[in-house]
């Protein structure tokens, strides 16, 4: 076979480590393959594509052995600069490969470099922006731009390059749920069109499954398995051993076969459309069990903590985020927050924190006007988990920043041991105390940050997209954390691109659309709403699968795999 990329005995260790982050890996990626690798945060995906691309060992000069081919190119022997031009990567943050001012500057910067002729350069810009959908945001400072829309720049900035081989890490992680889609069917047009060689790192399964021809599964450095998508995904004992979640429609088909429906034969299916015509055919083996209801969450009880009244938020250059919002949240309450790539999610959000001030209208904190009170004030009663951890972290260790706002509030020396040791060991930080929260992976950069607000034992917690780069294993172990604190009074505020943790774990979703509050409800009731799609989001594959057999009698408002399953009787199986 004509290999694109060829890995013989690869070992990577980074300064201070105890063991290697890839060890004695071997590896052949074919040209034109669309390849995926998946496996638990800090499993070394990252590192793998660091060697791939040339980063490693021409930025990260660390203990290296074995050899990475690249296009008949030795990684180890070829300059950064010719290895480019063969291979491009988009990283997990879109802000470290963006650092021209204008989106069409941006996208043509690597063309220029290649001194392709005008009406070439053009020609490729005009093409990456149309592929990503930002053909309206040619013009736009970057400085302006979600982090969604940032990251379909840096994805076009590499398509105008038109490598071999292009490298994903987590590209759609600041995407919408649609727009997640419209990027990686774009990246599989490219992957057909162009010939090109896809190696995709990426925890939302459930888009890309459909996509990939391989799957190249990691845990500890080391490849564990390596076959086709239908093949890995139906194997839940081995993904639920790594901490791996594959996509909801898998899950369910391989829990029915487990109570005894026969599928003869027929491989795991990956889409919803799949699914659906697996059942049918095997209609005669199922039913649905008779009288079922599954009843809404109750919300709009107690105590108000945040009121929102006709807040309008204007950024300077004239934006207005935020349209006349009104909305209460009560204490206790556990509320999901979602909507399109600008929709003024982390705006509103903002508000309840103070680090912004409404340009008109007023946010009341436990009944405190925030235009009255400072940031200082607010953050002892609202945690804050930042989108992008990077934000938070500025310590020299682990421990350092996970006691950083501790000390600062000045509790004593005993309290503030206790709290770290406590909120470390939640995170499954241990071990890293010592480490430079940069040196870590994002997935776990992400857990420090989240280590160092549950420190501090707010009030209400916002997480903000708290799930990105996390594998499912820490993604449930946040969001169980979140659900223990919101049992014991803790207000839980998530906003989140991933239906599947809005579908499992919030009992109250608001919908934002262009600045508005689109709706607002229970969300058993919310997330199975027809117009959702307005707003540029899906809801969970199951909640689709179920409304497709809504005929059948399955109920339309299922939530979950689980509970899906649950609905079915397998006629001479488990019931």
């Amino acid at each position: 076979m004509d290999w694109a990329v060829q890995i013989q005995n690869l070992t990577f260790k980074y300064p201070g480590g105890e063991k290697p982050v890839l060890e004695n890996l071997n590896l052949n990626i074919g040209r034109n393959e669309f390849v995926l690798l998946v496996g638990p945060s800090g499993c070394g995906k990252t590192t793998l594509v660091n060697c791939i691309n040339g980063i490693i060992p021409h930025v990260i000069e660390e203990e290296m052995s074995g050899r990475v081919i690249v296009e008949g190119l030795d990684t180890t022997e070829t300059p950064l600069a010719v290895l480019s031009q063969h291979v491009g990567t988009v990283f997990q943050n879109p802000d470290d490969q963006i650092f021209n001012l204008t989106v069409e500057e941006e996208v043509a910067f690597g063309p220029e470099n290649l001194a392709l002729p005008t009406s070439e350069i053009k020609k490729r810009v005009d093409d990456a922006l149309r592929g990503v959908g930002i053909e309206h945001l040619r013009d736009r400072e970057i400085a302006t731009l979600s982090g969604g829309q940032k990251q379909r720049v840096a994805i076009a900035s590499i398509l105008a390059m038109k490598p071999k081989i292009l490298i994903l890490d987590e590209p759609t992680s600041d995407l919408d749920p649609l727009g997640t889609d419209e990027v990686l069917s774009v990246v599989k047009r490219i992957n057909k069109e162009y010939k090109s060689t896809i190696i995709l790192v990426e925890h939302k399964l459930e888009d890309v499954a459909k996509y990939v021809d391989r799957v190249i599964l990691m845990d500890q450095g080391r490849i564990i398995a390596d076959s086709d998508p239908r093949s890995i995904f139906g194997d839940l004992e081995l993904l639920y051993k790594l901490g791996v979640r594959g996509p909801e429609v898998a899950e369910a088909s391989v829990k029915l076969q487990v109570k005894g429906l026969k599928y003869n034969g027929v491989k795991t299916p990956l889409t919803v459309d799949e699914a659906r015509d697996l059942l049918l055919k095997n209609k005669d083996s199922w039913s649905v069990k008779p009288d079922l209801k599954l009843e809404e969450e109750e919300i709009g009880e107690g105590d108000p903590i945040i009121q929102v009244e006709d807040l309008w938020h204007i950024y300077p250059n004239g934006v207005k985020a935020l349209k006349g919002v009104n909305l209460t949240i009560y204490k206790g309450e556990y509320v999901g927050i979602i909507g399109q790539n600008g929709a003024g999610k982390s705006t509103l959000v903002s508000h309840f924190l103070g680090l912004l001030k409404p340009t008109r209208g007023r946010v009341l904190v436990a009944g405190i006007d925030t235009r009255e009170a400072s940031v200082g004030f607010l953050a002892k009663k609202v945690g804050y988990i930042f989108q992008n951890p990077d934000f938070m972290l500025f310590n020299n260790t682990v421990w350092s920043e996970v006691a950083f706002g501790l000390k600062n509030i000045g509790l004593p020396k005993e309290e503030i041991e206790e709290r770290v040791r406590e909120a470390i060991e939640i995170m499954g930080l241990e071990g890293f105390e010592d480490r430079h929260p940069h040196a870590l992976s994002r997935g776990q950069r992400h857990r420090v940050a989240v280590a160092s607000v549950l420190a501090m034992h707010p009030e209400i917690l916002i997480m903000d997209e708290p799930t990105n780069g996390q594998d499912y294993g820490h993604t449930r172990m946040f969001m169980e954390l979140a659900e223990r604190l919101n049992n014991q009074g803790t207000t839980i505020i998530v906003i989140s691109h991933d239906m599947r943790v809005i579908a499992e774990y919030t009992k109250r979703t608001i919908v934002l659309k262009d600045g508005e509050v689109f709706a607002d409800g229970p969300t058993r009731r919310v997330l199975p709403m027809g117009k959702l799609r307005e707003t540029m989001i899906k809801p969970p594959a199951i909640v689709e699968l179920s409304q497709s057999l809504a005929e059948y009698g399955l109920p339309r408002n299922i939530l979950t795999v689980d509970e899906f399953v649950n609905c079915i009787n397998i006629r001479g199986g488990e019931q």
